[in-house]
């Protein structure tokens, strides 16, 4: 008899999260009204990030001026998220966001669009702190929201 087991589900991560991840594991009180069970779903999947969440990383660091040991540390952090690229796919699909995003109002800023149609176009569900991004309603996508830290 074997055992099938399904691969872990894949998750894209937002900037907020990310930034939020970090902060978690130097500040754990902050964080203790986030769901047990989506940390669950959070520790056990694959998680990745968009180019443009490392794009603003890199600005916001830059922007405040890390030092380079700081900046290392960081870029090794982010090196252990999966990183997808965009492509035809992710474009269409930001085009398609944006649009929505007009029609009902949502107001999401274009990077956070960026981020929510690389996990729209690759049927991730994506993990986000951002409130903005909360407010996307879509069929499409799954948006998993964990309210900022305390």
């Amino acid at each position: 008899m074997s055992v099938s087991t399904s691969p872990p589900e894949r998750l894209i991560c937002d900037t907020s999260f990310v930034g939020a991840s970090a902060k978690r594991s130097a500040q754990p009180d902050r964080f203790l009204h986030w769901p047990k069970q989506t940390l669950d779903r959070i520790n056990a999947a694959i998680l990745a990030i968009s180019v443009i969440t490392l794009a603003e990383a890199r600005y916001g660091y830059l922007n405040a001026g890390w030092g380079a040991a700081r900046v290392e540390r960081e870029e090794r952090r982010l090196a252990g998220f999966l990183q997808i690229p965009l492509d035809l796919t992710i474009i269409d699909e930001w085009a398609r966001l944006k649009v929505l995003s007009r029609q009902n109002g949502w107001n999401v800023a274009d990077n956070d669009l960026w981020i929510a149609a690389t996990a729209s176009a690759r049927g991730h569900a994506l993990v986000t702190c951002d409130a903005d991004q909360a407010r996307i309603d879509d069929p499409a996508l799954e948006v998993v929201h964990l309210p900022a830290p305390r």
